[in-house]
């Protein structure tokens, strides 16, 4: 390798670094701009993400079907709804996959969800779920880090299957 092409070589890479460092600043600024309502839907597709990895291949909780774990078939079912306790939304124990009839179509199928709830986690604990009215309020930051956490266990989850 000749000295022209070495000094070519580093920098193309300086220039890389340099565009990496760039877009990093980027998303961070882009980050401060976002309002608190579009962080919580970003926290809200990973946490949802995750759920149908973490799900995939496990029957709907309520009904028993098969999951595959994909958007056009798994929905993530929350035991109790968003819009009804949204202090519970990112509970993992809240959030099961669950077939998109059962989810959407019988407004979560909530009987039969308690029943499956309690397969799973058992009656005790689904029986705290229930009466769970601690507020949580979560910061910027906060769903920022929640998303990047859940984005990132969700491609590790699909990466080992």
């Amino acid at each position: 390798m000749c000295a022209l092409e070495q000094t070519r070589m580093k920098a193309a890479q300086k220039a890389a670094k340099a565009a990496r460092d760039d877009r990093k600043a980027t998303r961070v600024k882009l980050d401060a701009l976002r309002t608190l309502p579009e962080l919580k839907a970003l926290a809200q597709k990973a946490f949802n993400g995750w759920i149908r990895a973490r799900d995939a291949g496990k029957p709907c909780i309520s009904c028993g079907k098969a999951l595959d774990g994909t958007a056009n078939t798994t929905d993530c079912g929350h035991f109790r709804s968003v819009g009804s306790a949204p202090h519970m939304r990112y509970i993992e124990e809240n959030a099961a996959g669950q077939c998109k009839k059962c989810n959407r179509y019988l407004s979560g199928n909530v009987v039969e969800y308690r029943k499956g709830l309690i397969e799973r986690i058992g009656l005790e604990r689904v029986e705290e779920i229930e009466t769970d009215q601690t507020l949580r309020k979560h910061s910027k930051q906060d769903l920022i880090d929640m998303a990047k956490h859940y984005n990132a266990e969700a491609k590790r989850l699909k990466a080992a299957k």
